[in-house]
């Protein structure tokens, strides 16, 4: 087994809060339509996110963030 491999291996996984999600999973994580996040995004006032070629992409962390942040 080469080092990096071992070290691959051994290297902790990424945390849950920094899983990425796709659309349909940040509308299941926050309980909404995909045409409410559509509008958030296109808007700018939704949780930031990642263009990836033609998708767009969360971290649970920041979605998570987002939502906290918007309590009254």
């Amino acid at each position: 087994m080469s080092l990096t491999q071992k070290q691959r291996e051994e290297r902790p996984g990424p945390s849950v809060r920094d899983e990425i999600l796709t659309t349909e999973e940040v509308c299941a994580l926050l309980k909404i339509k995909k045409a409410t996040l559509y509008r958030h995004t296109s808007q700018g006032t939704g949780p930031p996110f990642y263009k990836i070629g033609k998708h767009n992409r969360w971290k649970r962390s920041e979605v998570l963030a987002w939502f906290d942040s918007h309590s009254r």
